[in-house]
């Protein structure tokens, strides 16, 4: 399991310049809170987590390739990869060149011989990172990047390729052209997974809607249990509708589930039902449906084989502690406004707090004092 880290590219030299950092200072502070945000999601760690500042040398030597073979060129400092000279360019996303063209961002540059080319390296600055090639110093463009890590690690031709939607053209398609021609083969990956896009309420979360969420924001008020069986809850394809709804629905579940089965003593188990949804395109929603039938050991496994450890069920309960003192102190806030209703007489308040206090979940008692005659009113939870 292989999961590369772009640790140069024009953004990231823009953000180090502006905060007058290097990148790899950059890099390191943003990877030790990625590393700390998905471990909290149960996330499990990869067997390989190579850098692209670490592969030059593999970039260089499949750029070579491409241009001994006629598929790359060398024009005013840059190398592009002729995309014409790949006839099946474009079938990963099932698209003709003239479409995906017409929806993407095309640079225009005067040394391009096709305007669908695209860098594979481009000269440096002095005040940029860069590194020494046959074409003078420069640096990689993002594509090639991926190429070349998946080479070193995985092979001419590997298994599976995942990554967001969004990916598929141009990057992903542009990785193909590059893997493919350099190397002779038809595949680059003999399986891609994209997932679909995140919403939040129904909306694109975007920085522009001011509904961006971050992993780490989020694990200050859920577990991170919670965060990851709610987005195993939708199909791994689909568009994640990222709810509050949705995460006390999911938080109710798991708690219901630990509660039932003893986590720690189990290994992971795939069969009936639920092994036949895990291998029926990583069907999550499916399966999840199955666990609802099993108890005990049977759910415990599962429950393991899809990253559960039940190792945050403290955290569960800290959060329904915190949940149930905040409901406490509100109810016995709502109680003693209705006594004081009541003591006045003002019977039509007193009864609109009596509502307000059972929608939250409990039930009244009145009940008369035998040594003061007062009125004395208790509550508890509804089960």
């Amino acid at each position: 399991y292989v999961r590369n880290i772009t640790d140069v590219d024009d953004k990231i030299n823009a953000r180090a310049a502006q905060e007058s950092v290097t990148i790899r200072d950059l890099t390191e502070r943003t990877l030790a809170r990625f590393h700390a945000d998905i471990a909290a999601l149960g996330v499990l760690p990869p067997t390989i987590e190579p850098r692209a500042t670490e592969h030059i040398v593999e970039m260089i030597e499949i750029i070579e390739r491409l241009i001994a073979s006629g598929h790359a060129y060398v024009a005013d400092g840059h190398v592009l990869f002729h995309v014409p000279s790949m006839p099946g360019y474009g079938k990963l996303s099932g698209r003709t060149l003239d479409e995906m063209i017409a929806g993407a961002r095309v640079e225009v540059a005067p040394y391009k011989k096709d305007a669908t080319d695209f860098v594979l390296w481009k000269p440096s600055p002095p005040e940029l990172p860069g590194w020494e090639s046959p074409w003078g110093r420069g640096r990689p463009g993002w594509h090639i990047e991926c190429s070349a890590m998946s080479w070193k690690h995985l092979g001419e031709v590997f298994d599976i390729h995942g990554g967001g939607i969004d990916l598929v053209f141009p990057h992903h398609e542009n990785e193909i052209a590059q893997t493919c021609c350099a190397f002779g083969h038809k595949v680059m990956a003999n399986m891609w997974m994209h997932n679909g896009f995140l919403q939040v309420e129904g909306r694109k979360m975007s920085k522009s809607l001011g509904n961006f969420l971050t992993i780490r924001e989020l694990l200050n008020d859920w577990p991170g249990d919670v965060l990851r069986f709610n987005m195993l809850r939708t199909h791994y394809r689909q568009p994640i509708d990222w709810t509050v709804k949705g995460l006390e629905e999911s938080r109710a579940i798991l708690k219901g589930w630990y509660g039932r089965t003893e986590m720690a003593a189990s290994a992971p188990a795939f069969e009936g039902e639920f092994a036949l949804a895990l291998n029926d395109d990583l069907n999550t929603p499916r399966a999840i449906a199955a666990l609802h039938a099993l108890d005990g050991q049977a759910l415990a496994s599962a429950l393991v084989a899809l990253g559960f450890a039940g190792d945050h069920i403290a955290a569960l309960g800290a959060v329904e502690a915190a949940d149930t003192a905040a409901i406490s102190a509100t109810v016995e806030a709502l109680i003693e406004a209705r006594s004081a209703a009541r003591t006045a007489k003002d019977f039509a308040t007193a009864d609109r707090l009596r509502a307000e206090i059972e929608a939250l979940g409990v039930i009244l008692k009145d009940a008369k004092d035998k040594a003061t005659g007062a009125f004395v009113t208790t509550w508890e939870p509804r089960r």
